[in-house]
């Protein structure tokens, strides 16, 4: 037997709209209560999303887009944002869009009508504001952004320091009496231009020649490292905008004879759990992987939640982790 508010509603004998307040958390009299619980219970009764969502005109569902998933930083950035938005019946919609810009832009379109918000975990997705489209498909959807600003009509970002962070990172290294320190760079968004920046701060303050190398391989940090040795043979550190370039390094310096945390210091950026398995393990800098998530689905809820709640950005800033290998 198929079961709705209809049923339940005859069984109880009372009105449609009488069940359809109770399931959605309103006054209900005491003995009409009763008798619609008894029912409810009779059948182990679910009320539809849908249903819900036609009477509440919400799905109660949150579309998180990262730029790709396998990389530690987004995937528990997307652990944590579901997690605590699921403590207040939130459901989250994990989007993966992998930078390129077409189809991000599509995917964003496509998604806009099926969730009531929407969090960007990544500064690439500033590039949103360059397409009119996107903006007003999304133009009325309650949006939080982190190291961006989408420029909609309800919105909020959180901004990690990113820039201090390697700046500060450098400073440490620069303090330890390092002289000659690369640094590799991590493709070309806005906040990997913003690390190098704080590098290039941070090595014209001490009068250093800034040692830069880039790479849109994530993986590709061993072999980075080994263009590296060659063009510098002395180098006494690296450091890098992304724990896996880091490791990377680590693993060309070790192949090469180098005693890691003695002869050559390295420090990586995001301090995500697998700075725990490199031998030694990983120094690197903590950008608030968690803190961020965590404001970003607070901030989310209180635009969804309250149409009159204010814009008002969140800015956190990094910490160097010291461990093992600088």
């Amino acid at each position: 037997m198929k079961i709705n508010i209809y049923t339940i509603a005859e069984e109880a004998n009372t009105s449609i709209s009488t069940v359809s307040r109770y399931l959605n958390g309103k006054n209900v009299k005491p003995d009409t209560k009763k008798r619609i619980e008894e029912v409810i219970e009779k059948y182990n009764y679910k009320p539809s999303l849908i249903a819900k969502a036609l009477v509440s005109h919400s799905l109660k569902t949150i579309a998180v887009f990262v730029v790709d998933i396998r990389m530690p930083h987004y995937a528990y950035a997307a652990y944590y944002i579901d997690k605590e938005l699921s403590k207040y019946g939130y459901r989250t919609i994990i989007c993966n869009t992998s930078g390129e810009l077409a189809p991000m832009f599509k995917y964003i379109s496509d998604v806009s009508t099926q969730v009531d918000g929407m969090i960007f975990v990544g500064s690439i997705f500033n590039e949103i504001n360059k397409s009119v489209e996107v903006l007003k498909s999304i133009h009325n959807i309650p949006v939080v952004s982190t190291n961006g600003k989408i420029n909609v009509n309800r919105n909020r970002a959180i901004y990690v320091d990113d820039q201090k962070g390697i700046y500060e990172g450098t400073k440490y290294l620069i303090n330890k009496n390092c002289k000659q320190i690369a640094y590799i760079q991590y493709g070309n968004n806005q906040s990997a231009l913003s690390k190098v920046e704080g590098y290039k701060k941070a090595m014209n303050e001490a009068m250093l020649t800034p040692l830069i190398y880039h790479t849109n391989d994530l993986f590709n940090g061993h072999d980075v490292t080994r263009r590296i040795l060659f063009d510098c043979p002395y180098v006494e550190a690296i450091i890098s905008g992304e724990d896996l370039i880091s490791m990377g390094a680590i693993r060309a310096l070790v192949n090469a004879g180098i005693k890691v945390g003695k002869d050559c210091l390295v420090i990586g950026f995001d301090d995500s759990k697998y700075c725990e398995l490199t031998n030694p393990t990983l120094t690197a800098i903590d950008n608030k992987v968690y803190e961020t998530a965590i404001a970003s689905a607070t901030s989310l809820r209180e635009l969804i939640e309250n149409p009159e709640a204010k814009t008002s950005d969140v800015i956190l800033n990094c910490e160097l982790n010291v461990k093992e290998s600088a």
